[in-house]
Parts: C-alpha cells; structure tokens; sequence
C-alpha cells in the first residue's frame, strides 16, 4: 500500500485528483502541488546501570502491546536528537539523563490509529543521574534492569527496537563499544563477557559431562563446522539418550537446519514443526528464512515471497540476508511483479557485495522488459565481463543494439558472441539479431545465412525474424523460398502479418501462382493496420481475381465495388471502372453483379448493356431450373433495357417464349417467337431453326394446323436445325397438320419421311402412318406398317395402340379370327392399357356377331368382372342380356347380374340417372358445396348405382382440392376399385401424389407404376415414371430406383429437367451400391451443366470420388474447373472448395489448403454444415505458419 493512500485530497486546493506521483509522494491532477511523504525522527536510548545491565521496558499501548522495548519516542519540533530521547526516558521512567551519545539509526514503520508512519530511529547510549530511581509511565507499562545475557532481540516487539537491540549485543561482544563512554568501560566488558557465556563456559563446568551432555557438545561443535551429516547423527543419538532435557530448542533448532543443509525431501516439514514447538524461539526468524529459501529451491516463488514476508531479513546474518533478499526479488521476478523485484535488486545492489552484480543484472533485465533501453544497456555492460554473465549479457547488449537501430553494433556483438560460443544457449537468438541488423544493413545475403542458421535452430522461431527472412529472400529474387518464409509470418492478425501477405502475393505473381497470390491479396486486403498496403492488396486482389476469372462467391463483383467505396480516389480507381464493367459480362453471379449495378448513380450505357445482358442470363439460369415464371420476369426486364443489344434483346424473345410454351401460355408463346424471327441478328443461327420449330408447336397447340404446318416446313426446308431428331420432329408434326386436315397422302409421305429423318422417332411415324393407310382403306398396308412398328421398336410406347389398330384392320377386312387374336395378344401382353378394355370387349362382339355364343358369353363376362364400372362393362353387359334373350336363358342372365355392382336393373332407373345428372351439372356450374351435397346424397341413394363411380371421383377431387387429402384419398381409392373406369387414371395419379406428398413412399411407388403401366398418354405416363423415381430413392429402394431411372432415360422424347433428375437418381443409387464406375458416367454427363441442382451437385460428387478412389490429381483437375465454370448453387461448390483442401493436404501443400480455407470462411456466408467444416480442418492446420 502506498503510504498515503489515506491521504485523498489535495492539502492545497481540496481536488479529489490527489494522485500517486512516485513511491514516497503523491501529486495534485488539478493544482499541481506535490507532497513528499518523508520519514519522522525518533529516539531509543541504551541505559546500562552500575551491573552492565539494560534498561528495558514492557509496552503498555499497541501496537506490539505487551512485548519489550526501549525508552524512547517521536522528537518535537525545533527538538536536538539528544533532547528528545532525554525527555522520553524522563516522561517515560522518571530517570534523568545526563549524557546522551549518538550510536547509529534505523528505518522504521509504526503504525499510528490505523495509519503506518515511517520513521528514522536514532539509538543513543545513555548515562542517567540515579538508576534506583525507575518508575513506570505513559506509554510504558513496566520497566526493569535485565542482564545482557538475558536479553533476547526476539522478545521486542518493535522492528528496529529488536535490530537495534541484536546490533547494540553484537557489538557489545565484540567489545567495540569500549572507548565510547570511558566511565562504563568495565561494564560493557561484563556484558560482553555475559553475552558469550553460553558458548564458551559452558565447555569448563566443573562437574564430569555425561554421555548426553557429551554428544549435544559434539553435535553441536560439528554443526557449528558446517558438517551437517555428522552433526545430525550425533544429535539423533543425543535425543535418543536425553529425552526431556535442557538444550530441547537448541537441538531442535540444528536437527532443523541440517534437514535443510542436506537437502532432505521432508526439510520443509521439519522446518515448521519445529517453528510449531517452538513458537518463541530466538531462531524462529532463521528458520523461517530456510523455509523460504527451501520453496524457492523448488521454484515456489509465490510461496517463497509470502514466507520471507513473515520474516525480517535484516536480522539474519549479512550472508543469508543478501541471499533472501535476492531470492526475494527473483521471486517477484518470476511471478511477473517487476516493481517489487526491482526494489528487492536496488536493495541487493547498494548492500551486497557478493550480489551486486546480480542485482546489476537482474535491474538491467528488468529494465530491458520493460523497455528503458538506454539505462538496461549500461546495466548489461556494467557486468559482460563478469564470469557468471559474460554468457548471458552480450545478448541483451546485441538485442537492444537492434532495437535501437544500432546495425553494425548488434551485428559486431553478435557474431563475435557466436564465434566464441557457437553451441551455447542463446547462438540461435544471436543468429536472429545477427540477421536482423544484416537485414536492417540491406546486407540481404548475410541476413539468409544467419536466419536460415536461427530457423534451423528454433522449432517455432519468431515471425518477425521469418518476415525478414522472407523479405530477404523477395529483395534478392528468390521468390519460391520468400513465399515460404513469409508464410511463417502470418500467424497472427496484426501489419507485420498483413506486410508478409501483400509481398507473399507480389512473390506469387512472380512465380505465376496466381492462386496462391490471389489468396494472400485478399488476406492483406483484410487487414487495416495500414491502409496503403490495404489499397494496394485489394487492388491486386481484384486484378488476380480479373485475370484468372476466379469468382465462385462474387467476388469478381464485390471487391471491385468495394475498392471503389473504400477508396474513391486511388490512382487505381479509373482502371478499377474498366474492370467492373467486364467483371460483370464474365461473373456467374448475376443476381451480385446485378445489385452492384442498382447501387450506380449514374450508369453509363456501357453498364446498363452489361445490365441487360446479365437480366438475360439470370433468365436462362432460372430456364435451366425449370423456374419459368421467374424466368419470364428476368427476360422481360432485360428487353425493358432492349436498345443497348440488339442480339440479347432478340434471345430475351425466344427464351421468353420458350418459358411462356412451357407454361403452356401458347398464343403468348407464338408472338415471342415471331419477335424473335423479327430481331434475330443471325438468321442462319441454330437457335434461329429452333424459333421456327417452337413457333410451329406454340400454333400446333392451339389446333391452328394450317398456319403451324407453314411454320414446320419452313423449320425443315431452311437446314438450319442441327439435330436430327427436331427434323424428324418436325416432319412428324406436319404429317399431323396435314392428318388433321384430312390430307392422308401428305400426311403419310411426311411420316415415312420422318422416319428416314430421325429413326429414333420413327414408332410414332409409323404408327400413324399405320392409321393413314387405315383411312385410305389399305388395311393390308395398315397392318405391315404397323408389323413395322412392332418389329423394329420393341420398347415403343405404342405397341398397345399398334395391335388395337391392327385388330380393327382384321374387323374392316372381315377376318375376325385374326382379329380375335390380335386383341387377345393385347389383352394379354398389356392388361391394364384402356385399350386392353376396348379389345375384350371387341373379342365378346366379334364370338357374338358371328353367332359363337358360348365364347361371346365368357368374353362378355371377362370383361364385366375384369373392368367394373366401366363404359365397356356397361356395354359388354347389354350385349351379354342380349345373348341370354336370344338364348332363353334369362334366369342364368339373372343370376350373373345379381352379382355385378347394380344388379339385374342394368338399365338405369329414371330416379338413378335424374338424381346424379344434377349433382353432376351443379359440380360442372362450379356449385361446389351444392355439388358435393348431392353427390354424397346420391350414393347414399345409389351406393351400387350405375354413376356411382363418377360420383366418388367428383367427390375425391372436391376433397382434393379442399386439401381434404384423407377423405380425398378414401373416395378415390373406391373408384380405383373399379378397375378400367374412366377415371381411373386420374384417381391413380392423384392418389399416388397424396401418398408421396405424405410421405407414404412405398404407396405412392405402387400407384405410380400401375399409373404408368395402364397410361396410353405418353406425357401422363412419364410423369407417373417419373414419380416412381422420386419414390423409389425417398424408399432408398437403390435397385427400383437404378430400374425406374434406366427405363425413364431410354426414352426418346424427355425434357433436359426430367433426364437430369433421372441421371441424379441413378448415380445416387449406383454410389451408394459401390458401383462408383457406373455412376461415374452419369455424374459426368450431369456435371456439364452446372446451372441446374443436380449438375453442381454432380460436379462435386465427380471430384469427391475420385478423391475417395485416391486419384488425387484428377479430383483437384475437377474442382479447379468447376471453380472457372461456377455455379448459381454456392452449396456445392463451398463443398468443393473443402475438398479442394483435404486434396491439398494429402499432397502436402498445406499452406494452400490453409488457405482456401481462409478464403472460403470469408467469402461463403450461408447458415449451413460448411462452417463446421471449415473449421475441423483449420483446427487440424493450426500449426501450418
């Protein structure tokens, strides 16, 4: 505590602002006045009387109440010393003092009503008038005459009392005290003679020692030898043989000490036991000191402070004070308390002559730490020479040379160091400074020598010496070797570390490592301890980024804006304009580039065609994304900016009316792409043959067939359609255009031209060439074509269509035997086709209208109990009631009635019809609660009726569209009751989307493929395949899902979405069966493009497996390429990124994959798993410098 801690106020002006000013003063903020807290005089006086006795006195007041002490106290004002202590010892004892000597003073503290008063005592030898004549008062409590050799230092309770008193006895036997005071001459010898009693007449007693007193004599004289070992032995045998006796703390005391002197593991313990036993000892304040001394061999520095603050150093001897009070400022040393440590040194220095140069040292160390250079170097200096620090000072020495700038100095110190030391402690940090004031000398090759020798030596040698290192390196073209150095500078964020990445990027840039130099840029260009070398990274940075199109997180958009609103003044701005405008026509990040722009003033017409154009591109992202919507928007905004680009604006038409055909909007469909026929710049273009093609389909749609043929032929007859198949396409479409219009001899020619065209399509060409024929009434011809069919396209969608057509063809050739057969095959090859009803009830006419009644009857009822409900059923029952008539047999037609769904009254009843036609016209009205009310009333009515199919689908898809999806699910399940109604495929597809919205997977996988097995439409049978994929991988069913996916894909006709998802779904499912070859081939095709979900996902998975399959270069080739090509799905390539830096760490480039890391954790800003990743792996690359 500072000893006017309790003083708050100035005593001048009365601020609070009394502040410490050093450790004795302390300093007005607000006056300026400054009050010096110096020591108050006292007195103690040495009375002896005619015996060689000392006066001492018992202190009656606190503090030390009740403990002995001296006559004496505080001088008065404009008091001698001498008056002082005479008037004390008079107010005190009563005793007159004659004569006062001065002997010497003492420093003390004494505490006064809570407040510690420093003091200098002065001890004085007094001669009194008559010493019989003592009387106790004020302060003493009882005074008395005491031999000296009674007197015990211990027993005063006062510091400096106590010091004085040992000081005044020690002299006292030296007998130096005689010549002060001539009259007490033979006194003083008594008392010296008193004091050495104990250790010298005890050996002349006249009685015979015994065997006990014998031993405790050669104990001791052996302890007193220093030969601990034999003393403590001897003593051991003595405690055996005295037990109890006189001498207990004496022995105590030295089988104390040489428990400690022999470095015994319980010393300590025994230390304080014997401080326990003996609680007034007068070796108590030793003992104590070997205690701390004993912790502080054990490096127990706070504990060696707290016990030699129990203790009062000045009382040991001269030897073990020094050495406790150098202990006692290492200790603080230790502990970080350098003011503290200071003070115990400044001790040490002044007092010590054996430790003067350790305190030197120690003060200079101190000194040094804390950065006083000048007053630390002549500390250092003071003691280089000395034996014991001619090792450790010249480092120092060279050290704050260095610090200093003092080049050559620190360099000459240094390198004669190693030259005499080279295998010592500190030759690697002399290596250090040596390179370091090399380096500061611009002497770049003594500076590689020397920090390559001190890198050589230290496992974690210092980033500063590393940056010069490095920097070394750069400044002499070695840029492979500074780009590795300055690596080893960058653990930190502070401008040392931003310094070592601008130069590691220029390095970079050197060596053409444009990856490595853009990463350590854009590191630089985060930091802001200096903001030239910010402006001057961040540049670079963009200008890597510029330069290698490298901006997977848009970077290429973002950091040039940035540059510009950072600093808007650079000498770098105007180039920085340019740039922009061309990050923005080569980002992939359009929705960035296109913020960017939205935040420009006042664009120029150079960025609002950028902008334009980037409003295209945005559209096709979404197109590829099947957001057509989305998309349209994209394109209609980009048109709204329509005269900076004649040709963008020309593509925004065709794209817009692709996404408007694909929503089905076909009239807006059919004017975007005359627009785009009007402003296409390039009419030989591809995509200008497509428009053609597109416009033809948006008119075919809306049945305009004559205008929509035009369109088609002009598609096929201009060549500019690369793709066979849209040819034959087209020639298709116009073969209908003409079929349409009744025209079957064009439209026959353009269907055999079809197939000629494009084979892949040639089923449909076929098929309804085959129907062409039909209607001219060659039905031989119709049959051989559709042969055709069969023959060459196995897999066809319409081979159901193609037998059914055939069969007619026997009909109208009156051959009703092939004709059976034909249906038969139908029926049997394809059950649940709606064409396979319409063929079984064809076979029951064909037995009936040939009069074969038995086999008309069992076709008949096939088709009833196969096909309930339905309109074939309907009429295969009629016809079967005819049979029975006709037979007279309508008991048995009776008893096959009552078993069908409406019973024997198969004509339906006036009431039955009545009451569901009008649910029936309220539903179509749009009366929906009407509708759904009389519906329900009606199968209440009618539960078997002949409507009530119909009826529980209206009722399903009222519930439906209710989002009443469980009682939806009810209804529609009883019409799929009644298989081969018409409704059946519409109950089938809506049922299996609520089972797969539901996640009923293995529900909706059955629905779907009973959908897609009995669909004649091919549009609705490829959405129930693909349906029954989305099931199948929900199932994790991988062997459905490689079946459904591998059937989808064989398919001719499918959209670029529906393939790639089928494509995904596969190479899924074969990974997850280790069939990674396989899934290879399909993770390829799907990673071409990298727009859509599925393909950068692909793109990642490509290079993950061969990553996992350990060819290491092929995965990096991999990621390096999806980076240049990017994505719109920031996921995956932020996933490719991570496994771009497992790559770099398998090969041992650490510091890239360290970097990439760094990169990715700044860029990538999602709330995902990414994060996570990102950081394992840097934990694992901690130590990578």
């Amino acid at each position: 505590m500072h000893p006017l801690e309790l003083f708050k106020f100035c005593p001048v002006c009365g601020s609070p602002h009394f502040e410490i000013h050093n450790e004795k003063s302390k300093k007005c903020a607000d006056c300026g006045f400054v009050y010096y807290f110096n020591s108050s005089a006292a007195t103690v006086a040495f009375i002896l009387n005619g015996k060689g006795e000392l006066l001492v006195c018992r202190r009656g007041k606190e503090p030390a109440k009740g403990t002995l002490d001296l006559s004496g106290g505080f001088i008065d004002m404009f008091e001698t010393g001498e008056e002082g202590v005479a008037r004390e010892v008079k107010e005190e004892t009563g005793l007159v003092v004659t004569e006062a000597k001065y002997l010497f003073s003492l420093p003390n503290t004494y505490l006064y009503s809570g407040f510690l008063v420093h003091t200098l005592d002065q001890f004085f030898l007094c001669q009194v008038e008559d010493d019989h004549l003592i009387k106790a008062m004020d302060d003493v409590a009882d005074a008395w005459w005491m031999p000296l050799d009674k007197v015990n230092p211990d027993d005063f309770g006062l510091d400096s009392v106590r010091k004085g008193v040992a000081r005044f006895l020690e002299t006292c036997r030296s007998k130096k005290i005689k010549g002060i005071m001539g009259k007490y001459k033979k006194y003083i010898w008594m008392a010296g003679l008193c004091c050495a009693l104990p250790l010298t007449v005890s050996g002349q007693q006249v009685e015979p020692l015994t065997g006990a007193d014998r031993l405790f004599n050669e104990g001791r004289e052996l302890f007193l030898r220093q030969d601990y070992a034999a003393a403590r032995q001897t003593l051991v045998h003595y405690t055996r043989q005295a037990g109890e006796k006189a001498w207990a703390d004496e022995v105590d005391y030295m089988l104390a000490c040489t428990a400690y002197e022999l470095k015994m593991p319980d010393c300590r313990e025994v230390l304080s036991d014997y401080l326990e036993a003996h609680p007034e000892s007068r070796y108590r304040n030793r003992v104590q000191a070997l205690i701390g001394a004993s912790y502080f061999s054990e490096e127990k520095y706070m504990e060696t402070i707290a016990t030699l603050k129990g203790c009062d150093i000045s009382l040991l001897s001269d030897e073990e004070r020094d050495a406790s009070a150098l202990r006692m400022g290492t200790s603080y040393l230790k502990v970080g308390k350098l003011q503290d440590a200071a003070f115990w040194f400044a001790v040490l220095k002044e007092t010590s002559k054996d430790f003067h140069n350790d305190a030197v040292y120690n003060l200079a160390y101190i000194d040094y730490v804390q950065q006083k250079y000048d007053t630390a170097l002549q500390g250092f200096r003071e003691v280089q020479d000395d034996r014991k620090f001619q090792k450790l000072a010249p480092y120092y020495i060279a050290d704050i040379y260095l610090i200093q700038g003092n080049y050559a100095q620190a360099r000459k110190v240094a390198d004669a160091y190693l030259a005499l030391y080279p295998e010592e402690k500190h030759a690697a940090q002399m290596s250090r400074i040596s390179g370091e004031a090399a380096y500061g000398q611009k002497d770049y090759a003594a500076a590689i020598q020397s920090l390559e020798r001190y890198h050589e030596a230290e496992e974690v040698p210092a980033r500063l010496a590393m940056y010069k290192l490095g920097m070394s390196y750069f400044n002499t073209g070695v840029y492979s070797k500074a780009l590795s150095r300055l690596g080893e500078a960058t653990g930190a964020q502070d401008a040392l570390a931003q310094n070592a990445y601008l130069h590691m990027g220029l390095a970079g840039l050197q060596l053409k490592e444009r990856n490595q130099a853009r990463m350590a840029f854009e590191q630089a260009s985060r930091m802001d301890f200096d903001r030239s070398i910010q402006e001057q990274a961040l540049f670079n940075y963009a200008l890597c980024i510029h330069e290698t199109s490298y901006s997977p997180f848009a970077e290429s958009v973002t950091v040039f804006e940035r540059f510009l609103n950072e600093y808007p003044s650079s000498v770098y701005a105007e180039k920085v304009n340019d740039y922009l405008v061309e990050v923005y026509m080569n980002t992939r990040s359009y929705e960035v580039a296109l913020r960017s722009i939205e935040k420009i003033t006042h664009p120029s017409a150079r960025i609002l065609e950028a902008k334009q154009k980037l409003l295209f591109r945005m559209g096709t992202q979404l197109f590829a994304q099947a957001d057509y919507r989305n998309a349209i928007d994209y394109f209609t905004r980009s048109l709204q900016l329509g005269q900076y680009n004649q040709k963008t604006k020309a593509d925004a038409y065709y794209w817009r009316g692709e996404s408007k055909y694909r929503l089905e909007r076909y009239p807006e469909a059919a004017n975007d792409m005359r627009l785009y026929l009007e402003f296409a710049t390039d009419k030989n273009s591809q995509e200008y043959g497509l428009a053609l093609y597109c416009l033809g389909y948006s008119l075919f749609k809306q049945k305009q067939y004559n205008s929509a043929r035009d369109w088609f032929v002009r598609c096929v007859q201009n060549g500019r359609t690369q793709e066979a198949s849209v040819a034959g396409d087209a020639y298709n479409r116009i073969g209908d255009c003409y079929f349409y219009e009744r025209r079957f001899e064009e439209a026959r020619q353009q269907y055999a031209q079809a197939v000629v065209t494009s084979p892949s399509l040639g089923d449909y060409s076929l098929f309804q060439e085959g129907i062409v024929k039909g209607l001219q009434r060659d039905y031989a011809g119709k049959i051989q074509v559709l042969n055709k069919l069969i023959t060459d396209y196995p897999s066809s969608a319409y081979l159901d269509d193609a037998l059914y057509e055939q069969g007619r063809a026997f009909v109208q050739m009156e051959d009703s035997e092939n004709a059976i057969k034909r249906y038969s095959l139908l029926v049997q090859r394809y059950p649940e086709s709606e064409l396979s009803r319409k063929a079984a009830n064809e076979i029951g006419l064909l037995y009936y209208q040939n009069d074969r009644y038995e086999e008309a009857i069992t076709a008949y009822k096939q088709v009833i109990t196969k096909y309930p409900g339905s309109a074939e059923a309907r009429l295969a029952q009629r016809d079967l009631k005819s049979i029975y008539v006709d037979l007279n047999k309508v008991d048995d037609y009776m008893a096959f009635a009552s078993t069908v769904p409406g019973g024997a009254t198969f004509n339906v009843s006036e009431r039955d019809s009545l009451t569901y036609t009008a649910a029936e016209r309220a539903y179509m009205r749009g009366d929906i609660a009407g509708a759904k009310t009389s519906l329900t009333r009606y199968l209440q009515s009618f539960p078997q009726g002949a409507f009530s199919v119909d009826a529980s689908y209206y009722l399903g898809l009222i519930d439906y569209n209710q989002k009443d999806y469980a009682a939806a699910s009810a209804r529609l399940e009883e019409v799929l009751r009644f298989s081969g109604s018409k409704y059946e495929g519409k109950a089938l597809a809506l049922c299996a989307d609520m089972a797969y919205n539901q996640k009923e997977y293995a529900k909706a996988l059955n629905l779907y493929k009973r959908l897609a097995d009995r669909s004649a439409v091919q549009e609705e049978r490829l959405q129930a395949e693909v349906g029954a994929l989305r099931s199948a991988c929900a199932l994790d069913d991988r062997a459905e899902t490689v079946t459904t996916a591998s059937a989808l894909l064989k398919q001719s006709k499918l959209t670029p979405e529906v393939r790639s998802e089928a494509l995904y779904f596969r190479a899924k499912a074969l990974l997850a069966e280790g069939q990674k070859k396989a899934a290879l081939a399909d993770l390829t095709e799907l990673a071409k493009d990298t727009r859509n979900v599925y393909g950068a996902e692909a793109k990642y998975l490509v290079a993950q497996t061969y990553f996992d399959e350990g060819e290491t270069a092929k995965a990096e080739k991999e990621v390096l390429e999806y980076i240049e090509v990017s994505t719109p799905h920031a996921y995956w390539l932020a996933r490719s990124f991570v496994l771009l830096s497992d790559v770099y760490v398998k090969l041992d480039r650490k510091m890239e994959a360290k970097q990439y890391l760094l990169s990715l954790q700044q860029n990538y800003q999602a709330d995902d798993d990414i994060a996570g990743m990102i950081e394992s792996r840097l934990e694992k690359l901690k130590s990578v410098k």
